[in-house]
């Protein structure tokens, strides 16, 4: 029996993108983003096979396995999926190519828009609102609603890369993600005298009547905030403090620096 191959439109791999947001309401722990992964192949594989239904059904089952990966990058992994399906690869390759990419794909995600997208886009909105802004919340909310709708651009290039999205993310995601993560350290680096307060009481002078503060403002403004976030990186990383150690430790300290004056 000759199975049909329809082509897909662009219409098509957008709605796909569409209905990936949608994905992990599906979620299960048993197959993970499989159930929510497999619907949005639906249309584009009924698109594919015509009435062939026999081929559909065998489609569906083989995307209904374990599927774990970065939401925003298994919309590209399904635009890869349809493109290897509707150019007739066998489904063991596909299967394995998917199986193969959870990882590299994850990691690429997890570098865009889980450590870079989020801690910026955070900070900066978190910041606005701080001063009474209203943009700050309408900021955050838009960026992630325009990081919703990328979901459109990954099916696309996903569905356009076909079998050489493999080599091309195999080569280049490990300086992406480092790219990405770099990004994010300096801009949230960046952010740290806005988010924390750390300076001496005016009224607490060295020898000579100078204030203790503007000694170290003069060396370099906003250095105590910056030399406490490097010390407190120094004890989580290199003496191993755990977070809730160092959250009670920097309550206590500051109500007794508050107490004698001295901040």
């Amino acid at each position: 029996m000759t199975v049909s191959r329809n082509k897909l439109t662009k219409q098509d791999i957008t709605k796909m993108s569409l209905l990936s947001m949608f994905e992990q309401i599906c979620f299960s722990f048993e197959r993970m983003q499989a159930p929510g992964f497999c619907w949005g192949l639906i249309p584009g594989l009924k698109k594919i096979y015509g009435d062939q239904k026999e081929e559909i059904a065998s489609a569906m089952q083989a995307n209904l396995e374990f599927v774990n990966t970065e939401p925003h990058m298994a919309t590209f992994l399904q635009g890869l999926v349809l493109s290897l399906e509707e150019s007739g690869q066998d489904r063991t390759l596909i299967k394995n190519i998917k199986t193969g990419l959870f990882g590299p794909l994850a990691g690429l995600g997890d570098a865009i828009f889980w450590f870079t997208l989020l801690p910026i886009s955070a900070a900066i909105s978190c910041s606005l609102a701080s001063q009474g802004s209203p943009v700050g919340p309408l900021l955050y909310i838009a960026i992630w609603m325009a990081s919703g709708f990328s979901r459109i651009w990954f099916g696309h290039l996903g569905y356009n890369m076909g079998v050489g999205a493999v080599e091309m993310i195999t080569e280049n995601a490990t300086a992406i993600t480092k790219a990405a993560g770099i990004l994010g350290i300096m801009v949230v680096g960046g952010l740290i005298p806005n988010y924390i307060s750390f300076q001496f009481a005016e009224t607490l002078v060295a020898p000579g009547g100078v204030a203790v503060q503007g000694i170290f403002d003069s060396i370099m403004p906003n250095i105590l905030p910056l030399g406490f976030v490097f010390f407190l990186y120094y004890l989580f990383k290199k003496k191993n403090v755990k977070t809730m150690s160092l959250i009670i430790g920097i309550i206590v300290v500051s109500i007794l620096l508050s107490l004698l004056g001295i901040m």
